[in-house]
C-alpha cells in the first residue's frame, strides 16, 4: 500500500536528502530554478551539450565547458556545484527545425510568452 502513488520506495542507504532515488532525470536547467526569467532559454541556447546518464541511470545531457555563473548550488551540500542539464524534449526547442525559431522568438522576445500564458509573471519584469 506504501508504493501506490506516493513515490518510488528507495533502498539506496537513507533514501531520503542526497540519498533519494528519482525518476532517473536528476538535475536542474538552470542556477536558480525556481525563479520565473530568461535563463533557460540562455542555458539552452548558450552551451553545447554532451549525452551522459543520470546517477540513477537515466540518459540526459549535461552543459560543457560551464561558465562558474550558470552553475547550480547543490540541493543538500551549497559546497557543490552542478552542471546545467537538459533532456532530450528540452534540445529539441534548440535543434529541431520547426521548434528552433519558435523557442528563439521567446527568447528574444519574452513578452511574447505571456501572449501564451497571460497569467504568467516574470520575476525579473517591471
Amino acid at each position: 500500500m506504501e508504493e501506490m502513488g506516493l513515490g518510488w520506495k528507495n533502498r539506496f542507504e537513507t533514501g531520503k536528502g542526497f540519498h533519494t532515488t528519482t525518476s532517473g532525470i536528476e538535475g536542474a536547467w538552470k542556477p536558480n530554478p525556481t525563479r520565473w526569467d530568461g535563463g533557460y532559454f540562455e542555458i539552452l541556447f548558450g552551451y553545447e551539450w554532451e549525452l551522459v546518464k543520470s546517477p540513477a541511470g537515466a540518459w540526459q545531457w549535461l552543459a560543457k565547458n560551464v561558465a562558474e555563473k550558470d552553475l547550480i548550488p547543490d540541493a543538500h551540500d551549497p559546497s557543490k556545484k552542478h552542471r546545467p542539464m537538459m533532456t532530450t524534449a528540452d534540445l529539441s526547442l534548440r535543434f529541431d527545425p520547426v521548434y528552433e525559431p519558435i523557442a528563439r522568438r521567446f527568447h528574444k522576445d519574452p513578452q511574447r510568452c505571456r501572449c501564451f500564458c497571460p497569467g504568467l509573471v516574470q520575476a525579473d519584469a517591471p
